[in-house]
């Protein structure tokens, strides 16, 4: 297994981490230490995405398993903190479960169109609705993440605007990977 995979199943082993501190958050006082490590460990596991990407373009080592493990583990980190996030006591006000439904349901839609294509043997990789949509969602749960430290004025101003750009941004995303599906599907019989 090459690097850029094994540092994409690192993310996932990371993010299980995340989870598990998340899934204590709720029951005992947490300080701002508790969450600004928590928040750490976000930032650490979101980045290690771009390393990955990096690498494996870098060193021609770009691979079946990576083009499907690498978003699987985007999607994971950041259904998994918006889930949590939504149930906790001290972030549940920044994370509305209709932005958790819509963010799930685009996951599901482009999973599934990246599946029925790539089983066809259409390649059907991201694009850049698709990063664009993580950095902005990856900014947003990083808001989250970071508020209960301090509750900093500006942060949940942050997080509430990212909410928003989330939505649009997920909705077009979806959108885009549509359309781009119906445009394959059209061309040949799939």
């Amino acid at each position: 297994m090459n690097l850029p995979n094994q540092i994409t199943l690192s993310r996932l082993l990371l993010a299980a981490v995340l989870f598990v501190l998340l899934g204590t958050a709720d029951g005992a006082a947490r300080g701002p230490w508790f969450w600004y490590g928590v928040f750490s460990l976000f930032i650490i596991t979101v980045l290690s995405d771009g390393l990955d990407g990096y690498l494996a373009r870098s060193r021609g080592q770009i691979t079946a398993f990576g083009r499907i493990a690498d978003p699987f583990a985007d999607k994971i980190l950041i259904c998994g903190v918006l889930v949590l996030a939504m149930k906790i006591g001290q972030t549940s006000a920044l994370v509305p479960a209709w932005i958790v439904l819509v963010v799930l349901a685009r996951e599901f839609l482009v999973s599934g169109l990246r599946s029925f294509l790539e089983g066809r043997g259409t390649v059907f990789g991201a694009r850049w609705e698709g990063k664009t949509k993580l950095v902005i969602q990856a900014v947003y749960c990083g808001a989250v993440l970071f508020y209960p430290g301090h509750r900093f004025a500006w942060v949940e101003l942050v997080a509430v605007v990212s909410l928003w750009a989330t939505l649009a941004m997920t909705l077009y995303s979806a959108y885009a990977y549509g359309a781009s599906a119906a445009r394959l599907l059209k061309k040949g019989d799939l």
